[in-house]
Formats: structure tokens, C-alpha cells, sequence
């Protein structure tokens, strides 16, 4: 019994330790990508940025730099790969589904051990529990996510359409603005013709007028000589 009381002791230190260690590793900057969201690894700290890679769910990375204002940190993902990712997307803790897969693991090697203690498999069967409350909650943030991620990809995909839209107005401008010139073209050939008809009659009623002056004297002229032979 005291074998086995010791044994237990012992088992319980070694997962405090355990936990204790995978507290550390969030003063280490490690973090890992969070659970069911595609992890957008960018080449800047936007989303117009190219995209550089894509993060499974409960990949480590390594943060190098974080950007408060735009809510993006710089990491480096296992390859060496470095880029920018919404630091929202980023756990201080593997993936909750990782964890309970390896605790479904380690349940089934202690039961399947006859002479293995009951209380280690009693407190792994606690974490068990405990980790799928904490499911619970990250798919609810999940839920969250995607729904953000839905409105990101909607207000995208209304810029797009914005800017297709201004483009076909830039398009139409353009066609706008050649009949115009056209028109404004027409318009000064008109002004020329007309100027040049008005040139024209003036000309025309100018020398009417001057062969009116000529001829009308030269008519009287001749009808006084003609009453002045009677």
C-alpha cells in the first residue's frame, strides 16, 4: 500500500510538472495556431498582404514581433516560413483536440493495464472531463471566428465589387469625354462654315450693291436723254 501511495504521489507531481511546463511556454512566446480556423500566414500585417502559407490547426510558431495597433504578430512556423497572422487566431496552448486525442491515448494505455494505478487513469479521466468543457468553449469561439471571417470575406468581396464598378464608371468617363472632344470638334468645323456663309453673302450683297450703284445712274441717264430729244 505504501508502494502504491507513493507511486500515486509521484504520478500526481509529475502531471503538476507538466502543467507547470506547459504554463512556462507562454513567457516563451511560443504559440500555436488556433483550433478549426484557416490560419492565413501574410507576407505583411494586412489583409491585403499576399498570403504566404496556410496553418494547420495546433501548429507551433514562434512569435517574433506583434503589432498592437493592426492586431497581426510576425511568427515563424516550423520550415522556418515567417509572415504575419492575426494574433486573435494564435493559443498559448496546443490545439484542446490534440490534447484530448493524446489523453484518449494515455486513458486507453492505463486501462489496458492490469497492474497499472487506478488513480492516475482516475485523474487523466478528470482532464478528460475537463478538456471537453474547454472544447465547448473553443468552438463557441470558433463560431465566432467564422462568422468573423465570413464578414471579412463579404466586405472583400463588396470592395471588389466597388472597385469593378469604378472601373466601368472610369471606362464610361473616358468614352464620355471622346465625344466630346468629337462634339467640341464638330462644333468649331460648324462655326467655320457658318462664318464662312455669312463671309459669302456679305461678299454677294456688297457687290450687288456696287453693281446697283453703277448701272442705276447710267438708267436715268439714258431716260432723261430720250425725254430731251422730244
Amino acid at each position: 500500500m505504501t508502494i502504491n501511495k507513493q507511486s500515486c504521489l509521484f504520478q500526481a507531481v509529475l502531471i503538476f510538472l507538466l502543467l507547470f511546463i506547459m504554463t512556462m511556454t507562454v513567457h516563451a512566446e511560443k504559440r500555436y495556431a488556433s483550433d478549426q480556423v484557416e490560419v492565413l500566414l501574410r507576407t505583411g500585417p494586412s489583409h491585403q498582404h499576399a498570403i504566404v502559407r496556410m496553418l494547420k490547426s495546433g501548429d507551433a510558431v514562434e512569435v517574433l514581433e506583434r503589432d498592437k495597433a493592426k492586431g497581426y504578430s510576425r511568427v515563424r512556423a516550423k520550415g522556418g516560413s515567417e509572415g504575419w497572422v492575426l494574433s486573435r487566431h494564435l493559443m498559448a496552448e496546443p490545439s484542446a483536440r490534440e490534447l484530448l486525442e493524446d489523453l484518449s491515448l494515455q486513458i486507453s494505455g492505463a486501462e489496458s493495464k492490469v497492474d497499472g494505478p487506478g488513480a492516475q487513469a482516475s485523474l487523466i479521466r478528470l482532464e478528460f472531463e475537463t478538456l471537453t468543457k474547454q472544447i465547448v468553449a473553443v468552438e463557441k469561439d470558433n463560431q465566432v471566428l467564422l462568422e468573423d471571417l465570413i464578414n471579412i470575406r463579404q466586405t472583400a468581396a463588396d470592395a471588389i465589387a466597388l472597385e469593378s464598378q469604378h472601373q466601368e464608371m472610369l471606362q464610361q468617363n473616358t468614352v464620355m469625354e471622346a465625344k466630346l472632344v468629337e462634339l467640341e470638334k464638330e462644333n468649331a468645323t460648324l462655326s467655320s462654315h457658318i462664318q464662312r456663309d455669312w463671309f459669302y453673302a456679305g461678299a454677294i450683297v456688297l457687290f450687288t450693291g456696287l453693281l446697283l450703284g453703277l448701272l442705276i445712274p447710267r438708267v436715268q441717264w439714258r431716260k432723261r436723254s430720250r425725254f430731251s430729244d422730244f
